[in-house]
């Protein structure tokens, strides 16, 4: 299985990506954050369809994307909260009959993904 993630900075911007290990993938924001940083939404599915919905929040929503002297980030400007990204990805996954799932909320490392919301 693969994962699609939400993430929150220390500072409260949102941003989302994708990895094969959630657990791996949270400790390098953790790392580099200096902080717990926690994924306030981690879905799972195929690969393709995690990959697919990455992919459509990048071009879909080319205006609400945090670029930093012309690099694209996989973060969103400042004004988007949460509810916004959480609502769009929903929205996606219904809309193209993606086969991702939410399995846990405000996930990090620590947490023992046998007990989300999956099982």
């Amino acid at each position: 299985m693969y994962y699609f993630y939400i993430v929150q900075s220390v500072s409260g911007r949102i941003g989302f990506g994708i990895t094969g290990d959630p657990n791996d993938r949270n400790k390098k924001y953790t790392s580099h954050s200096g902080d717990i940083i926690k994924f306030p939404y981690l879905y799972q599915g195929l690969e393709t369809h995690c990959k697919g919905l990455e992919r459509s929040l990048k071009k879909q929503f080319t205006d609400k994307i945090w670029v930093v002297e012309d690099w694209k980030t996989e973060w969103y400007t400042e004004d988007v909260s949460v509810n916004y990204v959480t609502d769009l990805v929903n929205e996606l996954i219904k809309e193209r009959h993606l086969k991702v799932k939410l399995v846990c909320e405000n996930f990090d490392y620590t947490t023992d993904l046998s007990k989300s919301l999956d099982h």
